[in-house]
């Protein structure tokens, strides 16, 4: 985490992107970056909002990792920074506790994996959008002009629609996966095809589906 500690304590030079998503962020309300002192000790440290190529610095950040790299997971779920992290949320209406800290634990999943276009692509599984990712890449791959330049309005069209149809998959198979863990038996039926996925290369329904133009 060195590099990252690094940049975060000793500062990074705000850009043009920096300044556009920070007038975005204040649009038609008030500027908390420079009100609410909890965003303007890094977004308005001297009273008034960072500006183009000021140097900006995330101190609470680098202390955070620090002692996240010198004692572990635990510096984070328990100790100063939880109880940090408690207080704040509770001083805006939270709900989250120590102990749902404290218990928190880390759910370790195999990636999601497909062959696309002679390239294997690997990503994030369920519930991340790693799957949706490769599902609508999945089903792009039927069309073989996908993203020729002469057929850029029917690309668009395709990729629209292939996201639409990824969204829609996962939610199924995560709305089937949360019932069956409520109840074994909630289904007496096979439902390998709604189970969460780690890998897309089998899926009949993503090989053999394309959407009608």
């Amino acid at each position: 985490m060195a590099p990252a500690i690094r940049v975060a304590r000793h500062g990074f030079r705000v850009t043009e992107d920096l300044v556009s998503y920070m007038a975005a962020a204040t649009a038609g309300s008030v500027d908390f970056l420079t009100t609410d002192p909890t965003w303007a000790i890094d977004f308005a440290p001297n009273g008034t909002r960072l500006a183009l190529n000021d140097t900006m610095t995330r101190k609470r950040y680098a202390d955070t990792l620090e002692a996240v790299a010198l004692k572990g997971a635990d510096a984070f779920y328990t100790g100063a920074i939880a109880n940090a992290t408690i207080s704040a949320l509770r001083r805006a209406n939270g709900t989250m506790t120590l102990e749902d800290l404290r218990n928190y634990t880390v759910a370790l999943r195999k990636p999601a994996q497909i062959e696309y276009r002679g390239f294997k692509l690997t990503s994030g599984s369920a519930p991340s959008s790693g799957g949706v990712a490769l599902s609508v890449m999945k089903t792009v791959e039927g069309y073989e002009r996908f993203g020729d330049p002469a057929l850029v309005n029917l690309s668009t069209h395709r990729l629209d629609e292939a996201i639409r149809f990824g969204y829609g998959e996962v939610g199924i198979r995560l709305l089937v996966s949360f019932l069956l863990s409520l109840s074994p038996f909630f289904f007496s039926f096979p439902v390998l095809f709604f189970s969460p996925f780690s890998s897309l290369e089998s899926s009949g329904l993503l090989a053999g589906l394309r959407l009608n133009d």
